[in-house]
């Protein structure tokens, strides 16, 4: 009869110190979700690239990463129709676990029709990420250090832009193929807007135009974006990894294109997370090449503030109107 006692008051004192009861129940998991968008920043002497994504991870901030391989890989046709605030959807609304993610990785199937290039005379050449052209890699991915974080019960949506004057590069030791770098920068779609405007007439046959006047291509004149106002303007500068190598790197690009219904010259750019920037037109880009230090012009340059979920008008150059003097005569 004692020992019986004394067993049915440890199990009481267990029960008691949580050891058996329905408060140690696993609590369920906290989530969120998130989906992912991909636009394009463009290049000049390319007129087709083709982008197969077969899936997409991210990596928290503490445990494995997530990875998810689409149902079908997806073949981005074309990114160049990508541009300004177009945008194509590479991972629909998924349900994760909520917190801080480190990083996203875009596994791309390179080469063999999958994902290529085609150039403006015409060529095709397949397009690798880094490690791929040697054949041993089938599937590679293209990282970016971005961080996001999932909020509890909510949901959050990202734009990866891919800046193809940065992203693309060919290889000066073999003609046979281009590389693509990590030269994505990604946005939180809540807190961007966009810039749009027009260039005037006299820019596109300024005296330090490089590209060929009397042809009607517009390649080569471009508008480049630049974080604060009154920013130190350069051209696209990038290291062996493909980060920005100096202060003066822009952030994005946008081509300037005619339209015939308002005879005009006009630029766009989209997902630009609201701030202070510089705006700088330049008609040396096809000048610019990514893995060198080179002096461009910009004959016209301004600043604008960006608001999120608005579009902000920069034509360019800027016209700022005159003071309007009193009308009443001092006497």
């Amino acid at each position: 009869m004692k020992n019986y006692i004394a067993l049915a008051a440890a199990t009481a004192l267990l029960s008691a110190c949580g050891g058996s009861s329905d408060s140690d129940a696993v609590a369920p998991a906290q989530t969120g979700d998130v989906s992912f968008s991909m636009t394009d920043a463009p290049a000049d002497d390319l007129q087709k690239v083709q982008l197969t994504v077969h899936a997409v991870s991210f990596k928290p901030a503490e445990g494995k990463a997530q990875y998810h391989e689409l149902d079908e890989p997806l073949v981005i046709d074309n990114l160049l129709d990508l541009q300004g605030t177009a945008s194509t959807v590479i991972l629909p609304r998924t349900t994760v676990p909520a917190g801080r993610y480190n990083w996203v990785r875009l596994h791309v199937l390179g080469g063999a029709d999958n994902t290529y290039v085609v150039d403006d005379l015409g060529g095709e050449y397949d397009l690798y990420v880094p490690g791929q052209q040697n054949g041993s890699e089938k599937v590679r991915h293209v990282q970016l250090v971005s961080g996001f974080v999932v909020p509890v019960n909510g949901e959050v949506n990202f734009t990866l832009d891919v800046d193809l004057r940065r992203a693309i590069t060919k290889p000066e030791n073999n003609k046979g193929y281009y590389l693509l770098r990590p030269a994505i920068r990604m946005v939180d779609n809540s807190e961007v807007g966009a810039i749009s405007g027009t260039v005037a007439d006299s820019l596109i046959n300024d005296a330090s135009c490089t590209t060929d006047l009397e042809s009607d291509s517009l390649e080569g004149n471009a508008v480049y974006l630049y974080n604060n106002f009154d920013a130190d303007t350069g051209d696209i500068f990038l290291d062996e990894l493909g980060q920005p190598a100096d202060t003066s790197n822009p952030l994005t690009t946008a081509n300037v294109v005619y339209n015939g219904e308002t005879d005009s010259y006009q630029y766009e750019i989209g997902f630009v997370p609201a701030g202070d920037y510089t705006v700088a037109f330049t008609c040396q880009a096809l000048d610019d090449d990514p893995e060198t230090d080179q002096t461009l012009v910009f004959p016209a340059e301004r600043n604008i503030s960006v608001t999120a979920e608005k579009t902000a008008s920069a034509d360019l150059p800027e016209i700022i109107s005159e003071p309007v003097e009193d009308s009443v005569a001092s006497e």
